[in-house]
């Protein structure tokens, strides 16, 4: 167990602790939620030692080791990628040499108290590095590397050669090389892109240590913790769930408290209305001496924690734009030799909530800058609809910003038709708040110069944003807000972003680019994912039949859907409903009686899977909505094919292995 036991923290007179005790067991999944500025970085550094409490002591486990993640790249250089990673055992290095040491005293020492002190240092020696498994350490270093995005040959690069972001994936390698009791990381997915962040999601969700975790990441923290605590007000408040069932509590406990808030303020000020009204009155002397003493002995609520929630985002009205917003025809773009699209077409209808997706590289930046107009294309037509106002948000506009501008200068130079309060509001929103609105931008953070460019944006009246990574730099709750936002915003949004919780509630179509196409997937990016699954589950059965054409329909049937559960498995157990251990029999003989209902089941199979691909080349085409009006009916349609499909492959796999 880790346990705080009164612990005590200020800086400058501003109390971040005011006496907690908190016990976090071994296995602990924990996340740290909070205001920025609420201590929740501050709190994993006093569990790491880096700062000590000002009062009250913290108590680990004996031998335990801590392994802490902070938010800043450390300074690293001079050592490839994989041996820098590897520098994190250097403490079980040096075990490994007083191992050699003590093999050599045995070796000359074969009996007596040095042998017998040599000998049981030895047992302890061989037990902690077989522990932190030292002799794997250098397969283990690459598999982490992989899974979080290096390539083979960036192993043997050195680290000063990449950036802060990437360092920080080496830093994250490091403490999860040496495996330690306790794991505390600090917004370890702010630098990982999604494939990346699911690895490492995998990974601690079979970790055996505890984990403390600080994260931006709504989709990360549901996966990845049990327990969430609210850091505020110099407390910590624990709530038994994950970061869903915090909000949905948190507002539970937030109406409640509230409400104990007003009715508390209003009898207050039903008791001071009476003392001031009587106070001079003599006849009434007794009655009000009588309330100042009852007012006296009320112990004061304070306002519950949540009251100062940032404002909402209000955007400015916008025109309608036509129908089709932006067109591209026959599209190139090369950057000398290599040819990021080939020959792309697409269109962008007004009201679409599109997410561009692909691995790093793949081109999603320069799509958004092709469909913002400030690409030049090598060749093919870009087409933008009439009354269409464009909304371009990139992290590298934040260069283009007054430095000798207030925060506040600088959006209202910028908004248009905005009040003073809605403009102090959408500063608010992204997290500027009080007198940091008169911070001259050359004293700003990079973040939250980046935060104010995307506030510029947000402050135009536009109808159609294109926002490439827009919380980057945003608190939880700051996403939520623009979240809720752009859920009500009236026009066209494309998005690039790694914050999976936001690509499943906010976008109804995803486009995923690479190898020099954009091919469309209609829902969100579960949605995408299920259907790249049936892809890929449609490739693996063509390649059975393929290697093996000789084998009965039902063997190739039953092959391609084991091959399926191999490289989706977790995919296998959640979209499938199979009866327990039916993967796991033997195929029973055909009877011979039964072919022919056998033959009937798969043509039917056939028949429906050749509706289902018409209606997917149908649905995939680009004027799609503009083409259909009974669009709704034919996806409505296609989804009640795959559930169709799906019972039939049920009813043939059951049938197959039952032997009836």
């Amino acid at each position: 167990m880790l346990t705080l036991d009164n612990i005590s923290k200020s800086f400058g007179g501003r109390i971040i602790f005011d006496h907690v005790t908190w016990t976090v067991a071994d296995d602990a999944r924990v996340g740290l939620v909070g205001l920025n500025g609420a201590g929740k970085s501050t709190l994993l550094k006093l569990i790491a030692g880096k700062l000590e409490p000002d009062s009250g002591r913290i108590t680990k486990p004996q031998r335990s080791q801590i392994g802490y993640l902070e938010q800043d790249a450390p300074e690293m250089g001079g050592r490839s990628v994989l041996d820098e990673t590897l520098a994190a055992l250097a403490d079980m290095r040096q075990l490994d040499q007083r191992r050699l040491e003590l093999e050599d005293i045995l070796s000359r020492e074969h009996s007596g108290p040095r042998h017998d002190a040599a000998l049981h240092e030895y047992g302890e020696v061989l037990h902690e590095l077989e522990r932190h498994e030292f002799y794997t350490a250098e397969s283990r270093a690459i598999s982490v590397l992989f899974g979080l995005g290096f390539k083979q040959a960036d192993l043997g690069r050195d680290v000063a050669e990449f950036s802060g972001g990437i360092r920080m994936r080496i830093a994250l390698a490091k403490v999860l090389l040496q495996r330690p009791e306790f794991l505390l990381l600090d917004e370890p997915t702010n630098h990982l892109d999604i494939e990346a962040r699911n690895w490492l999601e995998d990974y601690l969700d079979s970790y055996s240590g505890g984990i403390i975790v600080v994260s931006h990441d709504h989709y990360f923290l549901d996966r990845v913790t049990r327990l969430t605590v609210e850091v505020a007000r110099g407390s910590l408040t624990e709530y038994p769930g994950n970061y869903s069932f915090y909000l949905a509590e948190r507002e539970r406990r937030f109406a409640i408290e509230l409400s104990a808030y007003q009715k508390q303020r209003e009898e207050i000020e039903r008791i001071e209305a009476f003392i001031g009204r009587f106070r001079y009155q003599a006849s009434k002397a007794k009655l009000v001496q009588s309330r100042i003493k009852q007012l006296e002995k009320i112990e004061r609520l304070q306002p519950p924690a949540g009251i100062e929630r940032p404002p909402a985002i209000k955007f400015p009205a916008c025109e309608r734009s036509a129908r089709r917003v932006i067109e591209l025809h026959n599209v190139v773009k090369r950057f000398g030799a290599l040819t990021v699209y080939d020959g792309v077409s697409l269109a962008i209808e007004r009201g679409a909530r599109i997410a561009l997706v692909g691995p790093n590289g793949a081109g999603k930046s320069t799509m958004m800058r092709i469909l913002a107009g400030v690409e030049q294309l090598t060749a093919g037509e870009r087409v933008v609809g009439d009354r269409v106002r464009i909304g371009y948000f990139a992290q590298n506009l934040s260069e283009a910003l007054n430095y000798s501008n207030t925060v506040f200068a600088e959006l209202a130079n910028h908004a248009e038709g905005m009040t003073t309060t809605e403009i102090r509001n959408l500063l608010g929103a992204m997290l500027f708040s009080g007198d940091d609105v008169n911070k001259r931008i050359a004293v700003l953070s990079g973040g939250e110069r980046g935060r104010l460019a995307l506030a510029k944006v947000l402050a135009h009246p536009n109808n159609c944003l294109l926002l490439d990574e827009p919380t980057n730099n945003l608190d939880i709750v700051a996403k939520e807000v623009l979240l809720k936002a752009l859920k009500e915003f009236p026009g066209t949004v494309v998005l690039v972003s790694h914050d999976r919780h936001i690509l499943n509630q906010l976008v109804n179509e995803v486009i995923e680019v690479g190898h020099g196409r954009a091919l469309r997937y209609l829902g969100n990016y579960d949605d995408y994912l299920d259907k790249k699954m049936t892809e890929q589950a449609a490739i693996d059965f063509q390649a059975v039949n393929q290697t093996s054409p000789n084998l009965p329909p039902m063997k190739q049937i039953r092959r391609a859907k084991i091959a399926d559960d191999v490289v989706n498995p977790s995919a296998a157990g959640r979209e499938r409903n199979h009866k327990p251990g039916l993967l796991q029999r033997q195929l029973q003989r055909e009877r011979a009686k039964l072919l022919k209902a056998r033959a009937e089941l798969e043509a039917r199979i056939e028949q429906k899977e050749s509706e289902l691909a018409a209606l997917s080349s149908e649905m995939n085409d680009p004027n799609f909505y503009l083409a259909r009006r009974d669009a709704d009916a034919i996806i409505s349609r296609y989804e009640k094919l795959g559930r169709e499909i799906e019972g039939l492959y049920e009813r043939l796999a059951s049938f197959e292995d039952s032997g009836e």
